[in-house]
């Protein structure tokens, strides 16, 4: 109750305030009226209930419209003398006008402030200027008529045209005052001193213009439109109040040109009403236009703004971006030259992209500007090979699928080497396809190691079917006056196999070095110190065939010294030395020189045993192979020529690759 009540005396003291101000609006239009006894010429109360309705929200109205009514009828019985019937009707008129007026602007014009465009602004003249005066004018019109007897309609072009200039000066000035006119100003120091130097101007002009000085009214219009281009509408509308005000006030003092020259007296001055709308419509539009440009250019502040902060953005992203991109860039580059393959990229015409260290190297480049933009044709002189790339890269790029192939390819250094390459397409964000990219293993290695282990395993497979083919012969050969003299032999034959066929193995079946098979053959019948056997002479290695007989020979000799010869005597020696030469034909020789002494007498045997028969094959089977017995009287001496079929390189080391053979069947 109390909250109605406060809101009810608030709008009682505001409607109060405005039929002060409406009843002030009347005494100033009286005062400054260009026809004298009238009060017609300029209604401003009609436009400040115009503007106060426009303004005010439509549960305020009864107080507007009961202060103004009460302020006119006042006025009109007063001060104009008007009776109450046309006081009352004049008073109607202009209510009327003043709601259809506020209703059309308000449906028209939704927006807070009335004069913030130029839109808004026409509006509101067509309305103040068109139809607000037709209305009030018809009814005063008729009000006259009927309470004086004139002719109907006689003053209605001057009420009208009076009319629609106070409602064009008179309601832009209230709605200023009322809050929904325009945007206050903010003014600087510099706009302050803008506004005294206008003023001034205005002054001079207005005292030069409408003083009598010089009949030209319209010198009023430069600082007005000053005034509403700088100021925008809240400068216009005060611009055209005070040029309302000066040019009424020298026109009433009889000095303007509006009072004084014959062209406008001929009007019933009609010409200072049209001066004032025109002057004040054309600065309120002009007001407008200033608005919409600092609406505009705030808008394009706030839009530079923005785009100036999304660029900041966009540059720190991208910037972001793009230092992520150079360290992802940077740690994968680091990772491609860390790999031991090669990995690359190529375009759609096979032309380098991207190259790491192990591609360079392999392209024989220091650097990826010597590769990058090149093809393979560039760095490999085989023809055969770089074709086969260009073809693989070829299926890639019209099949778009992944290929993994191998590709052999020729060295910097002349050397081949075999590459397991995979090579995928590579598609961008749309999908389309823009080149490949490839990863090479160098399988050269693993494919010689594969062919050494089928050579290994043919090796193995052959030496078997050898081995088995000695042992059958062995069976066959060896003989023995009984059975468990047969089996010892038999054994200690295979066994000496058997140990040469581990050392074979040992040396990846490569074969077996002389030192070797001599230790493992005469170490049983060495003493402790050693000092029995004495072996003197360059290692030498045989392939496996002919170490595996040649075992079968060393064997033999051996056994035969352990039975019958030095081996046989507690204080028997035996001597085994060997040596190299080359023969005539360029082939190398090797000489091995057996020789027991310090065991009992020997002589030839009187018939030829199984290990004659092993050491003369061994022996004669060979071109060049040779073998002497020499029975001497201190101990047996075997002279043994073993003729190897390489001799363009030295003796081989154990673990040389490259090996002496002789040709073992």
């Amino acid at each position: 109750m109390i909250a109605v009540f406060n809101d009810w005396r608030s709008q009682a003291l505001k409607a109060v305030a405005f039929y002060a101000l409406c009843l002030l609006a009347a005494a100033l239009t009286e005062w400054m009226s260009t026809l004298p006894g009238t009060g017609l010429s300029l209604w401003l109360p009609a436009g400040f209930l115009l503007a106060a309705l426009t303004v005010a929200k439509p549960g305020a109205w009864p107080w507007w419209m009961a202060a103004a009514v009460s302020a006119e009828l006042t006025g009109n019985i007063f001060w104009y003398g008007h009776e109450a019937p046309p006081a009352m009707l004049f008073a109607a008129g202009n209510l009327v006008a003043a709601t259809i007026g506020a209703l059309i602007i308000r449906r028209l014009i939704p927006g807070r402030y009335i004069f913030a465009s130029i839109k808004s602004t026409a509006i509101f003249l067509g309305t103040a200027a068109s139809i607000v005066p037709l209305i009030s004018a018809t009814i005063g019109s008729l009000a006259l008529a009927w309470s004086y007897g004139n002719p109907p309609f006689a003053a209605w072009s001057r009420i009208m045209l009076g009319d629609a200039t106070g409602a064009v000066v008179a309601a832009p000035l209230a709605m200023l005052l009322f809050g929904g006119a325009a945007a206050p100003l903010r003014l600087n120091r510099s706009r302050w001193i803008e506004l005294v130097i206008l003023t001034i101007v205005f002054v001079v002009l207005a005292s030069i213009s409408l003083g009598g000085l010089v009949p030209f009214a319209f010198l009023m219009i430069p600082p007005l439109l000053w005034a509403a281009l700088r100021f925008r509408a809240v400068g216009a509308i005060v611009s055209s109040s005070a040029l309302m005000l000066s040019t009424a006030l020298f026109t009433v003092a009889r000095v303007s040109p509006f009072a004084l020259h014959s062209v406008y007296a001929g009007y019933s001055h009609a010409g200072l009403q049209l001066f004032l709308l025109v002057a004040t419509a054309t600065a309120l539009l002009m007001g407008a236009m200033a608005e919409e440009m600092r609406l505009a250019m705030k808008r394009l502040f706030l839009a530079n703004q923005t785009l100036e902060d999304r660029v900041i953005e966009r540059s720190e992203s991208l910037a972001l971006s793009e230092a992520k991109a150079n360290k992802t860039a940077s740690l994968l580059s680091a990772i491609g030259d860390a790999s031991p393959d090669l990995i690359f990229a190529k375009d759609l015409e096979s032309r380098l992209t991207y190259a790491n260290r192990a591609t360079l190297n392999a392209l024989g480049a220091s650097s990826t500007a010597e590769v990058l933009g090149e093809t393979a044709d560039t760095f490999y002189t085989e023809r055969d090979e770089h074709d086969a790339i260009l073809r693989n890269d070829a299926h890639v790029v019209a099949t778009g699928e992944t290929l993994i192939c191998e590709e052999p390819v020729t060295a910097p250094d002349g050397s081949t080497r075999i590459f397991r390459s995979t090579k995928a397409p590579i598609y961008d964000a749309e999908g389309q396809l823009t080149g490949i990219a490839g990863v090479s293993v160098d399988i050269t290695d693993i494919r010689k190691s594969e062919a050494r282990e089928r050579m290994l395993v043919r090796e193995v497979e052959h030496r078997s079917r050898n081995l088995l083919a000695v042992v059958q012969g062995l069976v066959h050969l060896t003989s023995a006056e009984t059975l468990q003299d047969f089996k010892a032999a038999l054994a200690n034959r295979i066994r000496a196999l058997a140990r040469t066929n581990g050392a074979i193995a040992a040396a990846d079946w490569r074969g077996a070095g002389l030192r070797q098979i001599l230790t493992d053959e005469l170490g049983p019948y060495d003493d402790a110190q050693n000092r029995r056997i004495i072996l003197t002479g360059d290692d030498v290695f045989f392939d496996p065939g002919t170490a595996q007989s040649l075992t079968l020979v060393l064997h033999e000799l051996a056994t035969n010294a352990a039975k019958y010869g030095a081996l046989s005597s507690a204080h028997g020696r035996l001597d085994v030395s060997w040596s190299s030469d080359s023969n005539a034909s360029g082939h190398i020789i090797v000489t091995l020189h057996w020789r027991e002494s310090g065991g009992p007498q020997v002589a030839p045997p009187t018939r030829k045993g199984f290990g004659t028969d092993v050491i003369e094959t061994f022996a004669l089977e060979r071109p060049g192979g040779k073998v002497d017995y020499h029975w001497n009287p201190d101990g047996l001496h075997v002279e043994l020529r073993i003729p190897l079929l390489r001799q363009d390189h030295p003796l081989p080391s154990a673990n040389d690759d490259r090996w002496f053979a002789i040709d073992a069947a």
